[in-house]
């Protein structure tokens, strides 16, 4: 849950930040148990921070239509890089011990206040789960990104959507992962193959005409998998997916579960 990383609009100060470590200039990333320099004020001897890092997404090309766009609309990314504890205050920096690490720290790290996150439960991955679901005019969304900017997503790994709190997402909800058959909902891959000419059988009598726009568009979705919600923000959830039953990708709609 404190390595999951969030996706929001709201300004984090860059105020107070890492310097460096006791083992300066020879090392640039800062391993776990590692002892650190903060820079900045307002900082507190015997008080735990969080470190967390703003980051952007080194692809350059959409895996759905309009996908970083939609991303980069609902805020700033920041992945959770761990806490600290400041052992002691000095003039021009403080020591801190880096007690718990989600990844290595670096130069420039922000240091804000540790707030303790709200325990979700997680349940049986031995439920039954339909494998389609007919459409409905339900408050949905997209996973738009997912941490360490990976394309292809299966079990246990994290995912950001645009499904907030505004919509009314909360902690410890699940989410289903849908994919649709109409055109607005087909990533690269399934694009590329709707493009390819479509084969037939020279002896079959047809009456129907299969529009480019006609085709798939009034089929039940298929359901991919489903997402526990770990935390939301009032434009974004960051959720762990936790059961996948084929690949999921980034541009895959996401809904509330359904009775």
């Amino acid at each position: 849950m404190y390595c999951s990383g969030f996706v929001t609009r709201r300004s984090i100060p860059h105020t107070n930040f890492v310097l460096g470590s006791k083992e300066s200039p020879h090392e640039d990333r800062f391993p776990g148990r590692s002892l650190l320099f903060l820079g900045g004020p307002s900082l507190v001897e015997g008080q735990r921070y969080s470190l967390l890092r703003q980051v952007d997404d080194p692809n350059r090309e959409d895996s759905s239509p309009k996908q970083r766009k939609k991303l980069s609309e609902l805020g700033a990314l920041y992945q959770e890089v761990g806490w600290v504890t400041v052992r002691s205050v000095e003039k021009g920096a403080s020591i801190a011990s880096f007690d718990f690490a989600c990844d290595t720290a670096i130069l420039g790290d922000i240091v804000v206040p540790y707030v303790e996150k709200a325990a979700v439960a997680f349940r049986s991955t031995d439920g039954p789960i339909k494998s389609f679901v007919a459409k409905r005019g339900s408050v949905s969304g997209q996973i738009v990104g997912s941490k360490d900017f990976v394309v292809l997503l299966g079990t246990g790994q994290i995912v950001y959507t645009d499904f907030g709190s505004a919509k009314g997402a909360k902690p410890g909800d699940y989410l289903f992962v849908l994919h649709g058959y109409s055109p607005s909902d087909l990533n690269k891959v399934d694009r590329a193959s709707a493009r390819l000419p479509k084969g037939s059988e020279p002896s079959a009598v047809s009456q129907t005409e299969f529009g480019e726009k006609n085709v798939m568009r009034s089929v039940p979705e298929r359901v991919l998998g489903e997402i526990l919600i770990l935390s939301v923000t009032p434009e974004a959830s960051t959720g762990m997916i936790t059961r996948s039953f084929s690949e999921m990708q980034l541009g895959d709609n996401v809904e509330p579960e359904r009775p």
